[in-house]
């Protein structure tokens, strides 16, 4: 069942920026267990969140990229602050674990792993201590509700050495990659920011389900919810 978002009186109507992960010169992202890369599903996945998020009435969002579009990562960032975004949201899919090769059709070969399914949400403490709380909430707000709306969040077993598990939230971790490895859009941007990695892209059933509308529609839902209450701020 589609979760119902609920939107608290005067809560009005934030700027999301929708980044579409990878897309920039010779960065394509991971290749699925159906061989399509990564570029492909985020833009996909972003721009039919775009599309309901918008439909609530109470989100403008911007996309990071368009099909065909080669767009550096520090244009993105630019963009998203000269817009006046409240936050930017970096959508990727992940690739875990060891995994072998197979066919999933004549002449493809790309590879497989099922046995690490689930999201995960990614944030960095590489800021400012307002920031970084600010990026958290972000993260765990977002992990929380994907987790009341049926998604498996994902348990780290092969983040070691490259995030920490956040001990507040379920499927949140934090970055604790080496200075010149670290993410980008986690660490750089001024405004809230974190990566959702949507699921494990070498897992065939659970690829499958992310081309499902219901899967997508659910996912919308919990996002939403996730930043309506990110953007609360709790009563003491």
């Amino acid at each position: 069942m589609v979760p119902e978002v609920r939107f608290p009186a005067g809560f009005g109507k934030r700027r999301i920026y929708l980044d579409a992960g990878h897309g920039a010169e010779g960065n394509t992202g991971t290749r699925s267990v159906t061989c399509e890369d990564e570029e492909v599903f985020t833009l996909r996945a972003a721009e039919d969140l775009a599309q309901r998020l918008e439909a609530t009435g109470h989100f403008t969002v911007r996309l990071s990229r368009k099909a065909g579009a080669r767009v550096p990562y520090a244009q993105r960032l630019a963009e998203a602050e000269r817009w006046g975004a409240d936050v930017l949201v970096s959508l990727h899919s992940d690739s875990r674990g060891l995994a072998h090769t197979w066919s999933p059709a004549p002449g493809q070969e790309c590879f497989r792993q099922d046995e690490t399914p689930g999201f995960s949400v990614l944030w960095s403490e590489d800021a400012t201590p307002p920031l970084q709380t600010r990026r958290a909430l972000l993260a765990r707000a977002l992990a929380r509700s994907m987790t009341r709306a049926g998604f498996l969040g994902y348990d780290g077993m092969d983040y070691t050495g490259l995030y920490a598990v956040d001990t507040a939230q379920a499927g949140v971790f934090v970055s604790r990659e080496p200075t010149h490895r670290q993410i980008f859009v986690l660490r750089k941007p001024r405004i809230p920011s974190v990566i959702i990695e949507t699921h494990h892209a070498l897992d065939f059933e659970e690829s499958a389900r992310w081309r499902e509308a219901r899967t997508l529609e659910t996912f919308a839902a919990a996002v939403a919810q996730g930043l309506v209450e990110s953007f609360t701020v709790p009563k003491e």
